[in-house]
């Protein structure tokens, strides 16, 4: 079925044209122009359902919180709503995806933005925020959220793959050449710091995002965060996910393909404008446990990455797209070296918790 015929399954009139907006390897994205407007009026998607086995969990996720969000801003008095939630479109049977029996669609309502801002201070005191605000407002979402992917963030699990992952290399004579020391000191680091990421389930689960960068968000022409997008893995967790996971990208001073590991540095001007803008809307719902092992997510999530990243280098570089074999492994690597530098500015990344975290 072409995707014009796919967009007509939902609940729009008059659609004309659909225009590619991206395409990678997760969704393929697709601007929808109506016979009444001149720029798009909506988004159509493929969900990717070999990385989301369960898409009916997926959206159903995706639309409670939404709704949920919605509620919110109007009960705050807010305005524009429509460019501060999401919206979705339902089928023309009333779901909120069509399948036609091998892909499956969603459809949105498209939300005016501007490009992203330069890099700056006040971008990530903004972005810090708007994952904080979000978190805020969810704060008291009913229900705890089915997770879209297993294990997500859970790197007992990530371990256990890794090991199997050597196992299965040494048997199959995979070459492992240039891996030197990387999987020891993957386990030494691990079994360090495993007793403080086992106390993570003395901190309340909330509905997060799991997927916080800032080409996750929309902005407005002043430069203001409109909303999150990309809701596909918004699920219950810990906030320390949504935290740790952005200063892995984002407080990189290099790109995680840099194999000159001299350029890896944990940017801590990075780090403190975006800890402030986050602890401005969640310090005061904060329990004493998130602020305590609020730091130790900063460790995690370059572990964790690492982990996956010299996991799929033993496995074959199976799961993440390669330009040439070792690429992975030099992601590891450099991942690795982000956990080092973080380890080296732990006093200070406490430090700087501890003072924004105080009511």
């Amino acid at each position: 079925m072409r995707n014009i015929e796919i967009a007509k399954q939902f609940k729009v009139n008059s659609i004309v044209k659909l225009k590619p907006l991206r395409s990678g390897l997760i969704n393929d994205t697709y601007l929808v122009w109506t016979q009444e407007a001149e720029t798009p009026k909506y988004v159509l998607q493929r969900i990717n359902n070999y990385v989301f086995k369960d898409v009916a969990c997926l959206q159903n996720n995706i639309s409670k919180v939404t709704r949920y969000l919605r509620k919110q801003l109007i009960v705050q008095g807010e305005t524009d709503i429509d460019r501060k939630v999401l919206t979705l479109i339902p089928t023309l049977e009333g779901k909120t995806y069509y399948t036609d029996g091998e892909t499956y669609w969603r459809m949105m309502v498209y939300i005016p933005h501007a490009e992203q801002p330069k890099m700056s201070h006040e971008l990530f005191v903004k972005g810090g925020a708007a994952i904080g605000r979000f978190e805020r407002m969810l704060a008291e979402f009913p229900t705890k959220l089915k997770p879209t992917i297993p294990h997500f963030h859970d790197i007992d699990f990530r371990i256990k793959e890794m090991n199997k992952a050597l196992t299965d290399a040494v048997l199959s004579n995979h070459d492992l050449k240039g891996m030197g020391d990387l999987f020891e000191d993957l386990q030494m680091c691990y079994q360090y710091f495993k007793p403080y990421f086992s106390r993570f389930k003395e901190m309340p689960q909330r509905v997060c995002h799991f997927d916080t960068k800032l080409s996750n968000m929309l902005f407005d022409d002043k430069g203001d965060v409109l909303c999150l997008i990309d809701l596909d893995t918004v699920m219950s967790g810990y906030i320390t996910s949504d935290y740790g996971d952005f200063l892995r990208t984002a407080a990189n001073t290099t790109n995680e393909n840099d194999r000159a590991y001299c350029h890896v540095a944990f940017n801590m001007k990075v780090f403190k404008s975006f800890t402030q803008g986050y602890l401005q809307e969640m310090k005061q719902i904060l329990t004493p446990a998130e602020k305590e092992l609020l730091p130790y997510s900063v460790l995690l999530f370059p572990l964790m990455q690492s982990v996956r990243f010299l996991t799929d280098f033993m496995n074959g570089n199976v799961y993440y797209h390669v330009d040439y074999q070792q690429q992975n492994l030099v992601r590891a690597k450099n991942q690795y070296t982000l956990l080092e530098n973080v380890a080296s500015n732990w006093e200070e990344i406490c430090n700087i918790i501890y003072e924004e975290s105080k009511l």
